[in-house]
């Protein structure tokens, strides 16, 4: 007979043992996330928490091993595949770990993504995700004065813990597959502001792409405020009333490059007949679209997996790769074709 039932009102982890046949210990051992537990006792033991409604006393478990058991993340948005994805993977490990996912969304501005991640700091968060290299001067300050366990996703860092890619040479890849086909007049649709590294080394590798066959990318063609499916359609169609419209085009990502399309859709352009577009991360739906898209793959899921692992290898002390990278690789599919026959 449980506690509760005896009138106290409250669950203790002796009912939890009995009822799920196992000692206190490996209760114990399943709530802190233990992956030495066998399967059988695990699943007991959440099913007697789950029908006596035991709940965790976080504050007592805190004070006791100096853990809160939460793992903070802060993203530029989420309203993409290219963080929700990732962000799913990260969750799940973290999870089975035995951790809860602290989320904050910085919408791209370094004092906000500082605000947030002191406001998870004050939560007493054990671990920390960001994404990019580039923060607010007393970001990394503030994350070594409480010896945080950090990792940095999505860019390449020499110095601190990071997952991931060579953004300049993923960028140039596609460059130079669009120039193998003869294209010469080249427009980028992105969402630059100052913190973002990953496009602003994706530009230094297409502009170096083009600087070696002799070509530029006019400041008119950088597109760099672009955030949604909308704002990359009204830039085609600024693209396309200019005095020289390109006849290739290099979004962001997935979801700006679908914007480009619908634009050239509407002003009757054939894809990739009359001009090829061009993404990046290989959303779900990129091969399924009408013209199914050309783009650079990204394993996102991996991103936030080894970010997870980093993090659970870093707070039980095992040895944690401090620098991942993951591979990227161009997917060439229907939206890109050989430059327009009179612009030859």
């Amino acid at each position: 007979m449980s506690e509760k039932q005896n009138g106290s009102g409250r669950v203790s982890l002796e009912d939890v043992a009995r009822l799920s046949g196992v000692s206190t210990a490996t209760v114990s051992r399943v709530l802190n996330g233990s992956s030495t537990v066998k399967a059988a006792r695990r699943e007991a033991v959440e099913k007697a928490c789950e029908e006596l409604g035991y709940v965790i006393n976080r504050a007592a478990r805190t004070l006791a091993s100096r853990r809160s058991m939460t793992i903070g993340a802060v993203v530029p948005t989420l309203a993409t595949e290219t963080f929700s994805r990732p962000l799913a993977a990260f969750q799940q490990l973290i999870h089975e770990a035995g951790y809860t996912l602290l989320l904050a969304n910085s919408n791209f501005d370094p004092d906000t993504e500082l605000k947030e991640v002191n406001k998870l700091i004050e939560y007493g968060i054990d671990g920390l995700m960001l994404v990019g290299h580039t923060h607010h001067p007393k970001l990394w300050e503030r994350i070594q004065q409480q010896e945080i366990a950090c990792v940095q996703t999505f860019s390449l860092d020499q110095e601190k813990p990071c997952v991931g890619y060579d953004s300049e040479g993923a960028a140039e890849a596609i460059a130079n597959h669009l120039l193998a086909l003869g294209h010469q007049r080249f427009a980028v649709i992105v969402g630059t502001p100052p913190s973002n590294d990953r496009v602003s080394e994706r530009l230094k590798g297409t502009r170096r792409a083009l600087e070696k066959q002799g070509l530029a990318l006019p400041d008119s063609h950088l597109i760099d405020n672009a955030f949604s499916m909308n704002d990359a359609r009204k830039a085609v169609f600024r693209l396309l009333d200019g005095p020289q419209p390109p006849t290739a085009i290099i979004c962001g990502n997935d979801l700006l490059a679908f914007g480009a399309m619908r634009a050239a859709s509407e002003r009757y352009l054939r894809i990739p007949n009359d001009i090829s577009i061009v993404g990046f991360n290989d959303y779900e739906y990129a091969e399924h679209l009408e013209h199914p898209l050309t783009t650079m793959r990204v394993d996102l899921a991996s991103i936030g997996k080894h970010a997870a692992q980093f993090l659970l290898n870093t707070l039980n002390n095992l040895p944690a790769q401090a620098h991942t990278v993951i591979q990227t690789e161009l997917i060439v599919r229907g939206s890109t074709g050989s430059v327009p026959r009179q612009e030859r």
